[in-house]
């Protein structure tokens, strides 16, 4: 479900999968797909889209759409992109994310983020049918906690030049509060429903143009008026000065907070009346119940935040947002209440488990739909950016005319049959039809994992899913062949080869993951020239500088590999190595050429090992060194080694130049003792076992016993896939054993 909340002017829940038009869907919508029909309301519709562009990417989006009896009124449609561009700043994990705002055949659109998940109001509603009496304080204090986090960013929010937006929600309720089946909370419709409203008295003065509490330039309709500023179903969320008309600020959604949170504790309602009158009349006048009163076992701490939520003095209220989360998450670890996003997320799955289904099912049908399609239509994007940019990079090219699709499809083809294109034609549409009967026609495997949530690739790629999912849309036949393959950390993958012989042909895969052992990984090993570089594996970067060791890589799959030194040029490679081989790999890195701005410093060392230091960049490669430094600066480049002083020089370089250090000698303090380097051993044991792995090397499941091992510090990581993973650093002394015990 998305955001579809029944406020005001704002879509209402519809079961229609079509639009009010009738229209056909899935559809094109500009730069677009519309796939289902999600809501619609007095002034706007919603619909699940996917957006495509270059490089097989797809999003799926949320498109709400004015209707177009609304388009037609330019002051409302100032409002609406005015209010639409400001929300469109927000960037907070707690608030919907807008992608776009725009036009399509004539009709203003914004496109903002898919939430898969349930408002608060259907959240409640569901609880019933599964048997749930009593709504989880962890879960509302998770909840509420989410909210005003994201309340905090809106209400701190400021234009480019730091001036304060004064943005205020005024119409935070169970509608507008959404959680994901992964536990994540997000507010919506951020400044769409203010943009319709004007609670300021007559005697105040009007805010600056362009402000988010500024009225319109344009006065509204009656007509207008009325569907933008009808309060059915928000007005027992209002706080008292908003119920009375008074000017708002950020103290008045964080009273509509507490409203939530009081209904969320008690499972009682705090100002419902007989009808709207009353119920403001309960807000302004009324004596609000004590949260114990209702609900006994409601702490003192607990009730002491809600009661400073709703308090009527706004002087008295939580006067920002950050207070209330604060106040939330200390009363969270003082009262051990076991507040978990996860667990949120797995209470929600439970909730709504019958619908998750349902929901995939009609996602599958609706993306198999709009891929036929999309190999109907011919391909209308250009590349104008890069896919790591924003979507405003990918521009629609814009069509000849607004001739409607159907009409600009028959000319089309008209001039295509003139010019003999027939043929072309008649490929196209069997294509088209080959396509719709493989995606009706095509077979499926359910594919369940213990332990559950295991990743599963396909084919040598990887997908998004996880165990227990059904794929679908799997090709069949004689020939088909699906190569499967199941990971988690920890574990040893499990592959299989599975064919689906027939139409429609179905399979079910029980994978049962064993836990890893030391050679059931792959190793990496890299050496550079120079030394010092960087190393990112599949996107992780690794820790520490080459040459470097890394271990524990899943064995028979290609993994990506960035190397990468200041001073030289990044290199990549891929390699796929079977559990216990070792890939080793010597690079002789490329040199980067200067930058107008840049030098180079050559320096011999004595010792060898000696480090070098410029400004807070500290070279380990060793003598003789090549150094890029910034040109035109003095700069202090310090050299050291253990068991020798330090010592300084000053260097200043022209661009371009190449500036030479003198040789340098480190010198021993005169009464250095001698040091003892007669190599120690050391002993690892873990309850319950641990892969190990000593300074980057790994050296297998515990119990683990290096009987030489060089003197001085030392880093243990023991890794339990069950467990997680604990690190120790350990001092070995010249020619001793030292132990060391994890427990898990």
């Amino acid at each position: 479900m998305n955001p579809a909340p029944a406020n005001a002017g704002d879509p209402a829940p519809s079961a229609d999968a079509n639009g009010a038009t009738g229209e056909v869907l899935p559809r094109r919508f500009g730069k677009y797909t519309l796939l289902r029909r999600l809501a619609q309301g007095g002034m706007a519709e919603l619909f699940l889209s996917l957006h495509r562009s270059v490089a097989g990417f797809e999003k799926l989006v949320v498109i709400k759409r004015i209707l177009p009896e609304m388009s037609k009124d330019q002051g409302f449609i100032t409002m609406f992109l005015q209010e639409a561009r400001i929300a469109a700043t927000f960037s907070h994990p707690n608030i919907v994310t807008i992608f776009d705002v725009g036009q399509a055949e004539g009709s203003y659109f914004i496109a903002m983020e898919h939430i898969h998940g349930e408002d608060l109001r259907s959240i409640v509603r569901s609880m019933k049918p599964k048997s749930v009496t009593e709504f989880p304080i962890e879960h509302a204090i998770a909840i509420v906690t989410g909210v005003a986090a994201g309340l905090a960013y809106a209400h701190d929010k400021r234009d480019l030049n730091g001036n304060p937006l004064n943005i205020v929600h005024r119409d935070i309720s169970p509608q507008n509060v959404l959680v994901t089946f992964t536990g994540d909370v997000k507010i919506v419709d951020f400044g769409i429903a203010k943009a319709t409203h004007d609670t300021r008295p007559s005697h105040e003065p009007a805010a600056p143009a362009g402000a988010p509490n500024a009225p319109p330039a344009h006065k509204p309709t009656s007509e207008h008026h009325t569907k933008a500023g009808q309060l059915k179903g928000k007005v027992p969320y209002m706080s008292p000065e908003q119920a009375r008309g008074e000017h708002l600020d950020a103290r008045s959604d964080i009273f509509s907070v507490g409203v939530m949170l009081f209904e969320l504790c008690t499972g009682r309602r705090l100002f419902r009346g007989k009808d709207e009158t009353e119920t403001l009349r309960m807000i302004t006048e009324g004596e609000y119940p004590q949260p114990s009163q209702v609900n006994p076992r409601i702490s003192a701490g607990l009730e002491a935040v809600i009661n400073k939520a709703l308090a009527k003095d706004v002087a008295q209220r939580y006067q920002t947002g950050r207070e209330l989360q604060q106040d939330l998450e200390t009363l969270s670890r003082a009262e051990g209440i076991p507040v978990s996003n996860l667990s949120l997320g797995n209470w929600m799955q439970m909730l709504f488990e019958e619908r998750l289904a349902a929901q995939r099912e009609a996602l599958l049908q609706g993306k198999q739909l709009a891929d036929v399609l999309a190999a109907e239509e011919p391909q209308e994007y250009t590349a104008a950016g890069t896919i790591g940019g924003s979507l405003s990079s990918f521009q629609p090219q814009e069509p000849p005319s607004k001739v409607p699709y159907f009409v600009a499809g028959g000319l089309a083809l008209l001039v295509a049959l003139s010019a003999g294109g027939f043929v072309a034609y008649r490929e196209k549409k069997r294509a088209s039809e080959e396509a719709a009967i493989a995606a009706i026609n095509s077979g499926s495997i359910v594919v369940q994992s213990t332990p559950p949530g295991a990743a599963i690739w396909v084919n040598g790629g990887p997908t998004p899913n996880r165990t227990p999912f059904t794929l679908r849309g799997l090709p069949t036949g004689a020939s088909a062949r699906v190569a499967l393959r199941i990971t988690a950390e920890g574990y040893a993958p499990f592959t299989q080869d599975i064919r689906l012989p027939n139409a429609n042909a179905s399979a079910t895969v029980n994978a049962t993951l064993e836990r890893a052992r030391a050679n059931s990984y792959a190793v990496l090993e890299v050496n550079t020239t120079p030394r010092g570089a960087q190393v990112t594996v599949d996107g992780r970067q690794i820790e520490g500088t080459t040459p470097l060791n890394v271990s524990e890589l899943a064995p028979g799959v290609e993994h990506t590999v960035i190397v990468r030194h200041p001073d030289t040029i990044e290199e990549t490679f891929t390699f796929v190595k079977g559990p216990g081989e070792i890939e080793q790999r010597t690079l002789t890195l490329r040199e980067r050429p200067l930058s107008p701005d840049e030098a180079w410093v050559n320096a011999t060392v004595e010792p060898g090992n000696a480090l070098m230091r410029v400004g807070d960049r500290t070279i380990n490669t060793g003598s003789p060194y090549h150094v890029r430094v910034q040109a035109n600066r003095v700069l202090n480049v310090v050299f050291s080694a253990p068991g020798y002083e330090s010592t300084a020089r000053t260097v200043r370089a022209r661009p371009g130049q190449t500036f030479e250090v003198s040789a340098v000698r480190l010198s021993r303090p005169s009464s250095t003792p001698t040091v003892d380097r007669t190599p120690g051993q050391l002993r690892i044991g873990a309850t319950p076992w641990c892969n190990v792995t000593v300074d980057g090397r790994a050296h297998g499941e515990t119990p683990v016993n290096i009987g030489s091992i060089s003197p001085g510090s030392h880093t243990i990581v023991c890794t339990n896939p069950a467990r997680g993973s604990q690190t120790r650093r350990v001092t070995v002394q010249p020619g001793r054993l030292e132990t060391v015990r994890i427990t898990f």
